[in-house]
């Protein structure tokens, strides 16, 4: 599920260059019948920002794999259906490393860095009517944090979760 350093960037003076071998990585994750359908880049300027709880309800359930182009990030998913703190998988995650986030669990992230790009690939196409997500206030103050994480109100006005 996780794959640390799976692929190596060419940092310099002008930025980086970040090739991926899709046919390695499908090969890597063991995703053999993976069919894109969708991809979503995220960035994230500030540092201490948190993103999620999110995923899709069926039909649009979406197993994602989550790449990290530069960056650090504390990643956590878990399954919808046992949203509790107990249930949780958590990552400390750099560019180049690789995480699988099968479609039965919701996924969010929180910056360690500044600057950070994700690139996810998807495969499922995103419906804002099956849309779906926890709130993640319960988590983030478990964490004792030493600055205010920086959330959308969209995610604060989720559903609670048992943490």
């Amino acid at each position: 599920m996780l794959y640390k350093n799976f692929f190596t960037g060419f940092p310099d003076k002008r930025g980086y260059l970040n090739p991926l071998d899709l046919e390695a990585l499908i090969d890597k994750v063991n995703l053999p019948n993976f069919d894109f359908k969708y991809q979503l880049i995220s960035s994230s300027v500030e540092k201490n920002v948190f993103r999620g709880f999110h995923y899709q309800k069926p039909p649009f359930e979406q197993t994602k794999i989550l790449i990290i182009h530069q960056g650090s990030i504390r990643d956590i998913i878990f399954p919808i259906n046992s949203p509790n703190k107990s249930s949780m998988l958590e990552f400390d995650l750099v560019a180049g490393d690789v995480v699988v986030i099968p479609s039965n669990y919701a996924h969010g992230f929180y910056t360690k860095s500044g600057n950070v790009l994700l690139q996810y690939l998807m495969d499922n196409k995103y419906s804002p009517d099956h849309y779906s997500g926890f709130n993640p206030m319960q988590y983030i103050e478990s964490l004792k944090l030493s600055a205010e994480p920086i959330i959308s109100s969209k995610d604060i006005k989720l559903p609670k979760m048992d943490c």
